[in-house]
């Protein structure tokens, strides 16, 4: 179990996230908190994922379907998607047009399913040729990825990556990862997930990003949303 320091009380993360302990309820079942033990009847939950979920913020709405999320960030990343028909793709433009950054974090949330791991350092370089790295791992792995956000390399001991479930489970069980919240692998699992690249695109490491406990990957990966917003407008 994860140390009190690094653990709340579900009232507690109620207080910080400003909701009630129903919506801190749902939250935990809908994976967006996540739940590390038990005091009595009272849910622990890890911290990180409450900070996480404040610096995204905290509102109702279902998050959009994978395809929806495809498609906005086809839009995103080249001005096109050829995932939707024309009807379907003018809403979306229109929609994403009257968005935020954030709002546009918050509606892509349920692209993956992501877990936290942790694994003996010295596998640490295996995993990262498993995955399609993103976040931090990204910025690590690609200048021109960190360059895009004005960002220097600076995290070499985690992993952040994308992986379809079938690749996941055999990297849990060749690299011998126990669950974690505060782990250093974390695996977003996405049954779309084509594989084959090293690093994601630019849009989608910002997403990932955006939900960073660092205030200045925070900001640099919100403003590269904001500017690809602007150029729907």
């Amino acid at each position: 179990m994860a140390s009190a320091t690094e653990t709340m009380t579900s009232s507690e993360a109620a207080r910080r996230l400003g909701v009630g302990m129903r919506q801190v309820e749902r939250l935990l079942a809908a994976g967006d908190l996540t739940r590390v033990g038990t005091v009595g009847r009272a849910a622990l939950i890890d911290a990180a994922s409450v900070h996480r979920l404040r610096t995204r913020g905290v509102r109702r709405g279902r998050p959009w379907s994978a395809e929806t999320s495809g498609a906005a960030i086809d839009l995103l990343t080249a001005g096109e998607t050829g995932r939707l028909g024309s009807i379907e793709r003018s809403r979306l433009i229109s929609r994403l047009r009257h968005l935020s950054a954030e709002d546009v974090v918050r509606a892509t949330r349920g692209r993956a399913s992501v877990r936290r791991y942790r694994a003996s350092d010295s596998f640490i370089d295996r995993i990262r040729q498993e995955v399609t790295l993103t976040g931090s791992s990204a910025i690590d792995a690609d200048g021109a990825i960190a360059g895009q956000f004005g960002l220097a390399a600076a995290r070499h001991d985690e992993v952040d990556g994308y992986v379809d479930s079938a690749t996941a489970q055999q990297i849990i069980a060749r690299f011998r990862l126990v669950e974690d919240a505060r782990g250093n692998v974390t695996l977003r699992v996405a049954d779309n997930e084509k594989g084959g690249r090293l690093v994601a695109s630019a849009v989608i490491v910002a997403l990932d990003l955006a939900e960073s406990l660092d205030s200045r990957e925070r900001a640099a990966a919100l403003a590269l949303l904001r500017d690809r917003l602007e150029l729907l407008q």
